[in-house]
């Protein structure tokens, strides 16, 4: 089968045509992948952020049809179209006990998952335990979510990652509430679905920053009163307010989180959802922790709940209220990737998919 492969940290991806994997064992599936999003977090693996060693098969937004079920997996058969998820919850741990499956407890490190990848006879590691830039991988049956048959799989790639993200950052990590104002910093297809979740939540005044001028005519089209450059003064586009009552920070700088931090009122919210570096920390006083008196949330995969969430999405994208189409570029073939990857470095691209 065909994969794209990373051999060495900071290279290229190399797609080829001699890919294999293991069989499902107990508790898992084979997924035909049919589509997947080049998600920056995967950019950044390829670059070595978080730790990631080469050669591994990265890609972990995506959608396709089980071929092959392990043993002791109920519920799934082959056939089903499904929608993968990189966190698979365990359902036993305190945490997903709590409904906070997105940090479950007993979610194995990527290099402890894998889909038992070979390419040439040499094994691959399985980013992120998913590796959705194969035409087939192995994963847990919980990672795996059932899909209607009306959504077509490279809208349903972007529920794996960047939708559930960006709209369980606005809608379950800072719990925007009718009438309150919203500024989300940064609109790539994470940015751009907290956008969107702010707006379904109610948001009031509604702001998007973002150095792409493409990405804030977006952010206008899908709800923004206004869009403006990282240079601008987001206060500024406030009616009666010395602040934004929520702000969202989809980029994760240190330097953006300071930015959120000023933008936001005394008594609002800074939710920080972009994947930062561990090597960029963020100052704050005692001080100013205490007289702000803001909230400062991390907000780790949306705070999504896939099972709960991933209905709900697919509704409100049938009746129109969340918009997918808009957040997808173009579909091409998985040889293109490159090309894709190099489109999304350079803000010319949102979320191009490609065709596994």
């Amino acid at each position: 089968m065909r994969a794209a492969v990373t051999w060495a940290i900071g290279g290229p991806f190399d797609v080829r045509a001699d890919a294999t994997r293991r069989e499902p064992g107990p508790g898992e599936v084979a997924v035909r992948v049919r589509a997947a999003g080049v998600c920056q977090t995967d950019i950044s693996l390829s670059g070595g952020a978080f730790g990631q060693t080469a050669p591994v098969v990265l890609g972990h937004e995506g959608a396709g049809e089980i071929v092959e079920i392990g043993s002791g997996v109920t519920g799934l058969a082959v056939g089903d179209r499904v929608l993968i998820t990189w966190v698979p919850p365990c359902g036993r741990c305190y945490n997903c006990r709590r409904h906070e499956t997105y940090i479950c407890s007993n979610r194995k490190r990527s290099s402890e998952q894998g889909a038992g990848l070979t390419v040439d006879g040499s094994a691959v590691q399985a980013g992120l335990g998913t590796a959705t830039f194969a035409e087939e991988t192995v994963i847990a049956a919980s990672g795996v979510i059932t899909l209607p048959a009306d959504i077509p799989f490279e809208y349903a790639a972007l529920l794996g990652c960047a939708v559930p993200t960006g709209f369980g950052a606005a809608v379950h990590s800072a719990q925007v509430r009718p009438g309150e104002s919203v500024l989300v910093i940064g609109c790539g297809a994470v940015g751009l679905s907290a956008l969107q979740g702010a707006r379904i939540a109610g948001a009031g005044e509604l702001v998007a920053v973002d150095p792409f001028a493409s990405r804030r005519s977006m952010a206008i089209s899908l709800g923004a009163s206004h869009a403006l450059t990282p240079d601008d003064d987001p206060t500024s586009a406030l009616t009666d307010a010395p602040g934004f009552d929520v702000v969202i920070d989809a980029v994760a700088r240190s330097s953006t989180i300071r930015s959120a931090w000023s933008s936001a009122r005394r008594g609002g919210r800074v939710v920080v959802v972009g994947a930062g570096r561990a090597d960029d920390p963020v100052e704050f006083s005692a001080q100013e922790l205490f007289h702000d008196a803001k909230q400062l949330i991390g907000s780790y995969y949306g705070s999504a709940d896939m099972q709960r969430d991933v209905p709900e999405l697919i509704s409100l994208w049938r009746t129109g209220r969340f918009d997918l189409a808009s957040m997808v570029d173009d579909v091409v073939d998985l040889a293109k990737i490159n090309d894709v990857v190099s489109a999304q470095r350079s803000g010319t691209s949102l979320r191009t998919m490609v065709s596994i």
